[in-house]
């Protein structure tokens, strides 16, 4: 049995922080700090990422997406 639960995919507006670039999940309203392959993915703009989530290492648990490619880019975000 091959369970597909885990998202594949997250869609939101990427932020550049403190720690890096973030991306926040349009439907569930997560925010996850980006890791993996980031050379294609702009701070400002909303991006449809391909890749996996993980678990933080660090004491604040951050939730973490582990980006594997950029599968759409729509552009900046709008407020």
């Amino acid at each position: 049995a091959i369970h597909y639960s885990r998202k594949r995919t997250v869609t939101g507006c990427v932020n550049s922080g403190e720690n890096g670039m973030t991306v926040t999940d349009e439907k569930d309203k997560q925010i996850y700090a980006l890791s993996g392959d980031t050379t294609n993915i702009k701070s400002g703009d909303r991006m449809r990422l391909r890749g996996k989530k993980a678990k933080s290492n660090g004491p604040d648990k951050t939730l973490v997406w582990e980006a594997r490619k950029v599968t759409k880019d729509f552009g900046v975000c709008q407020p």
